[in-house]
């Protein structure tokens, strides 16, 4: 599940970074600040998304705090901005965090064999 989660991640910020630049070059070129500033706050979620990914492997826990982090920022962002596709992207990011959760038990549960391996 970890794999998934980085995996998923990574590519979702590419599709993010890219929709999120787009926005805050229209909405710096047509004069629409709140356009602009939700762009910007894209931009935030498409690096909370690489450092969620990023975590995932060895701290899942932290993992989940970010995507869940960063789906608070599209969910408020995009009430009050222009750039209503904000909100779809903290679903996503909802379901990263749910996904890296299931992760950390999948961890949880590895290493509780391991260690129970070892002390026989």
């Amino acid at each position: 599940m970890r794999l998934a989660v980085l995996i998923i991640g990574l590519c979702l910020t590419g599709i993010l970074g890219i929709q999120s630049l787009a926005i805050v070059a229209g909405g710096n070129l047509a004069g629409k600040e709140a356009m602009a500033q939700g762009g910007a706050a894209g931009l935030l979620m498409a690096f909370m998304f690489v450092l969620g990914s990023a975590f995932v492997m060895n701290y899942p826990r932290a993992s989940g705090i970010i995507f869940s982090l960063a789906a608070v920022i599209g969910f408020l962002t995009a009430s009050s901005s222009g750039f209503k596709d904000l909100q779809i992207w903290g679903i996503v990011s909802l379901g990263l965090a749910i996904m890296s959760d299931f992760g950390r038990k999948q961890l949880i549960k590895m290493r509780t064999v391991t260690t129970s391996e070892v002390r026989k």
